[in-house]
């Protein structure tokens, strides 16, 4: 896993022999052997420049499956996409990641905003973002007070958001049953809205969201992006209703 990680950090450029013994503390011939059988389960490939190595695409096979649990990937992409044409905004899908919310889907429309993530696998500490206020607001306390104090310290070096401001935020979500992002200094000219999404058992599966420009929050667009959003969760739920009840 640590190679694999190397590996994703050097991108484009593909990662060396160097690039693993200075990132790990294994040995060459160990990294040589993992190296053989990552390539031969296709977790590697060869990269163009000559003694360096990309991520395989066998990890695109699992990274599919493992973002389409109950099939919620496949039944949340064209909802998004309507959302998207219809109201103009970029919709993602969130779930929840241990400290993070990671991004399963994202379709944008006319006025496609920036992002605390850049694309689908993209991951946002929670607290940072509305889809993480949604996600937060689903959990129990217990789980929820130890992310926030594990997530204090890097949330006000990195997005310069408070965590008082963030248990208000969920607060408020559980009162009003939508969240809001809780402003910082990395996107201040951006806003947004999510909803959680819950099957039948009112088990939080994971959050929409929408991100758009502040000029365009106006009242009534706030309340058409809920009302959208919240129609296209209910269709959703049910037409899903036997892959995503679970059982208590």
């Amino acid at each position: 896993m640590a190679l694999l990680r190397v590996t994703a950090a050097c991108g484009a450029r593909g990662a060396s022999i160097d690039d693993y013994l200075d990132a790990t503390e294994l040995s060459r011939p160990t990294i040589y052997r993992l190296l053989k059988g990552l390539r031969e389960e296709g977790f590697l490939r060869p990269s163009p420049v000559r003694h360096r190595y990309l991520l395989g695409y066998e990890l695109l096979v699992l990274g599919a499956e493992a973002g389409n649990g109950a099939s919620l990937r496949d039944l949340s992409r064209p909802r998004l996409l309507k959302l998207a044409q219809s109201l103009g905004d970029s919709f993602y899908l969130f779930a929840h990641d241990g400290r993070h919310a990671v991004c399963l889907e994202v379709q944008n429309g006319a006025y496609p905003v920036g992002s605390f993530v850049a694309s689908i696998g993209g991951r946002v500490l929670l607290g940072a973002g509305q889809a993480s206020i949604a996600l937060l607001a689903s959990l129990e306390p217990d789980e929820r007070d130890w992310i926030l104090a594990a997530n204090r310290d890097e949330l006000a070096d990195r997005y310069d958001i408070a965590i008082d401001a963030v248990e208000a935020e969920i607060e408020r979500c559980r009162e009003h049953g939508y969240a809001r992002g809780v402003e910082g200094s990395s996107l201040p000219e951006f806003t947004g809205l999510a909803l959680p999404l819950l099957d039948h058992s009112r088990r939080c599966l994971g959050a929409m969201s929408c991100s758009m420009l502040k000029s365009r929050m106006t009242p009534t667009h706030r309340e058409a992006v809920l009302t959208a959003m919240s129609e296209q969760i209910d269709e959703l739920v049910s037409q899903a209703h036997g892959l995503l009840r679970t059982e208590p």
